[in-house]
């Protein structure tokens, strides 16, 4: 099973593996005000939700998936984001569904909403649920002791 910070590491390399996208980070909502950080756009965020634990042989994380950019002043550039935005979260997917460790884990993206004119910024693009699974066990084996 794999730490929190690994499976972090897992969506920061497919974001950042993406040409177009410019920074990733993880953490509560109000690192996406962009007063609190040096954010370069297209910018996808992680942002943790829940964690059913390890149920059976199965660990589950769900988290928010942000894939937002800000774009120029017309109408049609905005919609050119939102298109492209929405894109990035299926090649995130993709890397982490068809990749190298595919047969490890799982990826599912659910629930796609739009984000408009948001975060202090005129940030447009898209929230996705994604629910990250993996197989697991309780293992007394790698339990620390004196």
């Amino acid at each position: 099973m794999r730490s929190y910070k690994e499976v972090v590491e897992i969506f920061n390399e497919a974001a950042t593996a993406l040409i177009p996208v410019k920074s990733f980070a993880t953490g509560p909502i109000s690192y996406l005000d962009a007063q609190n950080q040096n954010t370069k756009y297209p910018f996808v965020f992680l942002r943790p939700i829940s964690s059913i634990g390890l149920v059976g042989n199965i660990r589950s994380l769900t988290f928010e998936l942000y894939s937002l950019d800000v774009p120029s002043v017309s109408d049609e550039n905005a919609l050119l984001v939102m298109s492209n935005t929405e894109q990035y979260l299926y090649d995130i997917g993709s890397y982490i569904r068809r990749g190298a460790e595919q047969q490890t884990m799982d990826f599912e993206m659910t629930n796609l909403n739009p984000v408009n004119e948001a975060f202090n910024d005129r940030l447009y693009g898209w929230v996705a649920n994604v629910i990250y699974t993996e197989p697991a066990v309780y293992n007394f084996c790698n339990f620390p002791q004196l």
